[in-house]
């Protein structure tokens, strides 16, 4: 089972505004960068949320939402070294300039910042897949990666 990464919401931001924003344009963002990086699976899971832990120190009502996604050597080389040679410029680009910064717009910062980690099967709640078994399940239009896929032929 794929690990789970608890989010927090944009202070000041409802629920319902989150969520819209995290499945509706989030997730048409991060599924060009998730699908070069050879994710086979990305769901979304939306408030109320619910746990399958006793764990104390897991509060839900601190999170809005958690992510279950397949953490791929690509994707864990992307989030952890993006100066690699392995990862081309223009991905870097995309993560940095496209997904970094419409994260800011819902999250409480970046992911990466606040993200807390949990076994998956954890947390649930409302389901909402994007990419299952390599296959994008949400329409992703152009706008989603603009000008990046010029890029590709340009910098491999």
């Amino acid at each position: 089972m794929n690990p789970q990464g608890l989010l927090k919401r944009k202070p000041g931001t409802t629920q319902k505004e989150f969520s819209d924003h995290w499945y509706n344009k989030h997730a048409q963002l991060i599924v060009p960068l998730f699908l070069y990086c050879k994710v086979e699976n990305y769901i979304q899971i939306h408030a109320p949320l619910t746990t399958s832990t006793s764990d104390p120190s897991l509060t839900l009502s601190d999170w809005s939402g958690a992510a279950e996604t397949q953490v791929t050597p690509l994707l864990l080389t992307l989030l952890t070294a993006p100066e690699s040679d392995s990862i081309p410029r223009w991905v870097v680009r995309y993560y940095q300039e496209v997904v970094l910064v419409d994260e800011r717009r819902f999250l409480d910062g970046e992911a990466m910042t606040h993200v807390r980690m949990v076994e998956g099967g954890t947390v649930m709640g409302e389901r909402k897949a994007v990419i299952e078994g390599g296959k994008v399940v949400v329409g992703v239009g152009e706008e989603a990666y603009g000008g990046y896929i010029d890029l590709v032929g340009e910098e491999g």
